[in-house]
């Protein structure tokens, strides 16, 4: 068997923006590094990096305290966007600390993975890209 996950383009907008909704039902055996967002298949994501998170809306339901959801930036060297648990909502743009691209040679794709995921665990996030 395999989780069952969605991913859902909210918007994709050329200069403006990138809006993605991600879901996840684990059935235990979880992600590894999977690809969310394919940069050369957007309208706005580009294959350079120069994209940034700017919002996340975020629900994370696990059974497990020490799970999570990581965000990963993919490049030559993969660098973690950030780790999420809990519920909750981060908008970086107002005070300008929106996460950029920090990979090594960076694609500008981004990758997702469970951690400690247990059956019945579950996750939905939009995530928007300025």
């Amino acid at each position: 068997m395999a989780d069952t996950v969605t991913s859902q383009v909210i918007a994709d907008t050329s200069g403006v923006k990138y809006v993605t909704k991600l879901t996840n039902f684990s059935d235990g055996t979880g992600e590894t590094n999977v690809v969310k967002v394919d940069a050369s298949g957007t309208t706005f994501m580009t294959e350079d990096g120069n994209r940034k998170i700017s919002k996340i809306w975020y629900s994370i339901n696990t059974s497990n305290s020490k799970s999570a959801v990581e965000l990963i930036w993919k490049g030559a060297t993969n660098a973690t966007a950030m780790f999420l648990t809990g519920q909750g909502y981060w908008d970086l743009r107002t005070p300008g600390n929106e996460i950029s691209n920090n990979a090594t040679t960076p694609t500008g794709d981004v990758l997702l993975s469970t951690k400690n995921f247990a059956s019945g665990d579950n996750y939905t996030l939009i995530i928007e890209f300025r």
